[in-house]
């Protein structure tokens, strides 16, 4: 088969630190940019560092990058959020992406009274990105009389020109995410499920719907099996307090969080190759494909031959796994 296969890395996590300065951000934006990457995923939550920010930088401190802002709705009104796209787009001459995300963390939800039930977030996400998209499409007044947003004669004036227009991608694998990226989504993501489950339960229905499929895992991939399950016990140990919150997270609402934490409470290891280290450790929500450059590569092939296009990479943030991925995505893209 011959694909075109893009892949996006993940920002530093958020939190004020020494390395999220502007010098740790923007050599972790610049190394990406090198090895190819189109963009960084840039997180949001109420700990973390305005994302709008930590785009901003990255725009400041590459050529090309493309930064996928988590956007949430109760976050701030769909006008600003289109102006926010339309003032950086602007002036970088620089498209970049929306990561449209519906709050999968309770306690933040009912920190700003946020009430609505699962499916309604993302009936809302719908509805704003909707209006994000008119914004940025017409110089027009906007008129909208919907559930959640009511505008008149609403002049924006942030029209972009059509390759400066944000990619959306929506990721959720419920009834109501599928409906929402049917909605809106250029992309339909989620935390893949092992191979044989996730052509059953995302790839099939999303191929069906006529979707560009998008999976976030983490790559730890080295010369040798044993070489690569050293690297990937040390660096996730799971503890009393981890295990437990995995256990807690079967229950959760979100309907992928409910089905990692299954697959984590049910097996480590899936696959020889697919592993739940992370999530037992309570340090990431995505799968880990563990193993050597030829195990990991074949096993990611098999997600580009169920029509995944974009991979959202987590934990690649130093030098050494910038280089040790690139070779696992060269064999990705040459056996294409």
């Amino acid at each position: 088969m011959s694909v075109e296969l893009t892949v996006y890395g993940t920002a530093l996590p958020g939190r004020p630190s020494e390395s999220n300065s502007v010098v740790g951000i923007g050599e972790l934006a610049q190394r990406a940019e090198r090895y190819g990457y189109e963009g960084l995923l840039v997180f949001y939550n109420h700990e973390n560092l305005d994302p709008w920010i930590v785009a901003a930088t990255i725009l400041q401190q590459t050529k090309s990058l493309v930064p996928l802002v988590a956007v949430q709705p109760y976050a701030l009104p769909p006008f600003t959020a289109a102006k926010m796209l339309h003032g950086l787009a602007c002036l970088h001459h620089r498209r970049l992406d929306v990561n449209l995300i519906t709050g999968g963390i309770r306690g933040e939800l009912d920190q700003v009274g946020d009430r609505l039930d699962h499916d309604e977030r993302y009936a809302r996400a719908v509805e704003y990105i909707s209006v994000v998209r008119a914004l940025l499409s017409s110089s027009e007044p906007l008129d909208h009389n919907g559930k959640h947003y009511h505008f008149h004669r609403l002049l924006a004036h942030c029209a972009l020109e059509e390759a400066l227009r944000p990619k959306v991608f929506v990721a959720g694998s419920s009834d109501a995410g599928r409906a929402a990226s049917v909605a809106v989504a250029d992309v339909a993501v989620t935390h893949p499920e092992p191979v044989a489950a996730f052509a059953e339960h995302f790839a099939a229905t999303r191929r069906a719907d006529g979707q560009s499929l998008g999976i976030r895992v983490g790559l730890i991939a080295r010369e040798t099996d044993e070489q690569a399950w050293q690297v990937a016990a040390a660096q996730y140990v799971p503890d009393r307090r981890s295990r437990h919150m995995t256990m807690l997270k079967t229950r959760s609402e979100s309907d992928w969080n409910r089905r990692m934490a299954r697959l984590a409470v049910a097996a480590e290891t899936y696959d020889d190759v697919y592993w739940t280290g992370a999530y037992r450790a309570d340090r990431g929500l995505m799968p880990l494909l563990v193993g050597s450059y030829d195990r990991v590569s074949e096993y990611l092939g098999r997600y580009l031959a169920l029509g995944v296009r974009t991979l959202l990479l987590g934990g690649v943030l130093s030098e050494e796994e910038f280089r040790h991925c690139d070779i696992v995505l060269s064999q990705v893209r040459s056996a294409c």
